[in-house]
């Protein structure tokens, strides 16, 4: 039952950052509204990433951003939430290593801090 819950929850992660990434991608003429939203959940992203490492820094020993859908999955699969496998996974990560990809954790949080950065821009720039 627990790794069905963890698959389960794979897939909602799945969903979240293909939808999130996906957004660069939808036109303004489908959706007006895309920019202000964009910039939202980009910001709900990043905050609750960093805010979960911030609350898991006295069980790791260190600060890292981490995911809470993350955290409930290593739980499910039988981690310790003070293990690596928590606070130095990444979802994405494991998705592109099993393309065959490797990326390092610190490359991934650039990459959050880089999306968000855009989505700001575009929302000061372009949103209405």
């Amino acid at each position: 039952m627990r790794n069905f819950f963890a698959n389960l929850l794979f897939w909602i992660h799945s969903f979240i950052v293909i939808f999130w990434l996906g957004l660069f991608f939808v036109p303004l003429h489908w959706w007006p509204g895309k920019i202000v939203f964009h910039f939202h959940l980009s910001l709900f992203i990043i905050a609750q990433q960093c805010i979960w490492g911030f609350l898991l820094t006295p069980f790791t020993g260190q600060y890292r951003m981490v995911c809470f859908l993350t955290t409930i999955t290593q739980l499910l699969k039988g981690q310790k939430i003070s293990g690596p496998e928590n606070y130095n996974h990444s979802f994405f990560k494991d998705i592109l290593e099993r393309k065959g990809i490797v990326v390092s954790h610190r490359t991934l949080v650039v990459l959050a801090w880089v999306v968000l950065a855009v989505v700001s821009i575009q929302y000061l720039s372009f949103r209405g």
